[in-house]
């Protein structure tokens, strides 16, 4: 007669955003992961980008699907998604944490159809090691060090977020080359940013 495993245990973290601006910051030398594995797995109500500074370890999600991460590799884990991270053997590896609701922080920034389930369902995506992507850690670093200011400027904080995200969906959906409503006016008469910044 086989024995059945006990279902693991999954909490539930909530993250208060603020209405006026749904967005929290996790950072600083205290931000620390152990190297002892918690016995729960976890999800979040919100989205979770996590910027790992230093050492290694695992990230481990449902039915003990576990992949290596390093030093400037990127996490992106959208909400209810459960897991848990966990550093290399004797070693605390440092990160930063960036939570926010793409859907009620870029609800103006977004046509009123966008799909916001684009970030795909395969948890291989939700690692993006370092190298695979320029972008991505320095759109990641860009927004933590502006949301570490002492007087933030929200407004190009939530620009650095918003081509964080993009640039996070495209990463995991390179089949969608240009990510954008019917409603979207045609590509002549986008002023677009690379013309805006020269």
């Amino acid at each position: 007669m086989s024995i059945k495993k006990p279902k693991p245990v999954i909490e539930y973290r909530n993250y208060y955003l603020p209405s006026s601006f749904p967005v929290l910051l996790l950072t600083g030398d205290n931000w620390k992961i152990s190297d002892v594995k918690s016995e729960h797995l976890h999800f979040h109500n919100c989205l979770e980008v996590g910027i790992c500074h230093s050492r290694s370890g695992i990230l481990e999600f449902c039915n003990a699907m576990t992949m290596p991460f390093s030093e400037g590799d990127v996490t992106c884990i959208p909400r209810n998604i459960p897991h848990t991270t966990y550093s290399a053997p004797c070693t605390k590896s440092r990160w930063s944490y960036l939570f926010f609701d793409p859907r009620q922080l870029f609800r103006d920034m977004l046509p009123p159809d966008f799909s916001y389930s684009m970030i795909c369902d395969d948890v291989h995506k939700y690692l993006i090691p370092a190298g695979l992507s320029r972008r991505i850690p320095l759109l990641a670093d860009a927004a933590v060090e502006e949301l570490s200011a002492e007087e933030p400027d929200r407004m190009l904080a939530k620009s650095y977020l918003f081509a964080l995200y993009m640039e996070i969906i495209r990463f995991q959906n390179p089949e969608m080359h240009n990510i954008q409503s019917e409603n979207t006016p045609p590509p002549g008469k986008i002023h677009h940013v690379s013309a805006i910044i020269q």
